[in-house]
C-alpha cells in the first residue's frame, strides 16, 4: 500500500521538471500570468485598378557584351602524392596534369623554415635529387601555369611531404638537377657506436 505523502519516482520526476521549468522561465523573467494579445487576421479589400490606367508590365534586364570572369578549373598535382615521407637521399619526380594553354610551369617548395625555392620548367614534370635541398621536416610545393604571355592561368592547391634527416655525411655538391648523380651511404648497425 502507497503512502500518501511519498511521491511515486514518475510524480517526483514531473515535479522536479516542473521546478526547473519554472526556474529557467523565471531567470529569463518570463511571466506566465501576462496574457499575450493574439493576433487578429483582417480583410483588407485591394484597390480596384484603374480603368484608364494602362497595365504594369515589367521589364527583362537587357543583356550586356561585359563578360564575367569565370574560374578555370585548375590541374591537379600527381607525384609526390600529398602528405607522403620522403628519404633524405634519392630522385623524387614532381608531376602534375598538363594544363591547357600553359606555356611554362613554375614548381615552387616551401621549406620548413618558410623559405620559398623555385623550379621553372616547360614540362608536366621535373626530376630533383633530395639531398641539394639540405633541410629535413614538412615541405609544401605547388604548381603555377603560365600561357604565352607570361600571365598566370592559375595555381594549384598545395601538396605536403616529410623528408627525413640526411645522414651525418656529405655525398659531395650535387646540383639537383636531372642530370646529377647521388652516392648512397649504407649505415649497418655495426657502424653505430652504442
Amino acid at each position: 500500500m502507497k503512502n500518501k505523502n511519498n511521491l511515486s519516482r514518475r510524480d517526483f520526476l514531473k515535479l522536479t521538471w516542473a521546478s526547473l521549468w519554472g526556474l529557467v522561465l523565471a531567470a529569463c523573467k518570463i511571466e506566465l500570468d501576462e496574457e499575450t494579445p493574439t493576433p487578429t487576421a483582417t480583410n483588407t479589400p485591394m484597390p480596384e485598378p484603374q480603368k484608364d490606367s494602362a497595365p504594369v508590365v515589367e521589364e527583362e534586364p537587357t543583356p550586356t557584351n561585359t563578360p564575367t570572369e569565370t574560374p578555370i578549373p585548375c590541374f591537379k598535382l600527381l607525384t609526390p602524392e600529398n602528405e607522403v615521407w620522403l628519404p633524405a637521399i634519392g630522385k623524387v619526380t614532381f608531376s602534375w596534369e598538363p594544363m591547357p594553354g600553359a606555356e611554362s610551369y613554375k614548381i615552387e617548395i616551401t621549406l620548413p623554415n618558410k623559405q620559398v625555392i623555385f623550379f621553372e620548367t616547360k614540362e608536366s614534370s621535373r626530376d630533383q635529387y633530395l639531398e641539394a635541398i639540405k633541410m629535413d621536416g614538412l615541405f609544401e610545393w605547388l604548381v603555377i601555369a603560365y600561357d604565352p604571355a607570361g600571365n598566370v592561368i592559375c595555381t594549384t592547391e598545395p601538396f605536403t611531404f616529410e623528408k627525413e634527416k640526411a645522414p651525418a655525411s656529405s655525398s659531395g655538391g650535387n646540383s639537383g638537377n636531372n642530370d646529377a648523380t647521388t652516392t648512397t651511404t649504407t649505415t649497418t648497425t655495426s657502424d653505430i657506436d652504442e
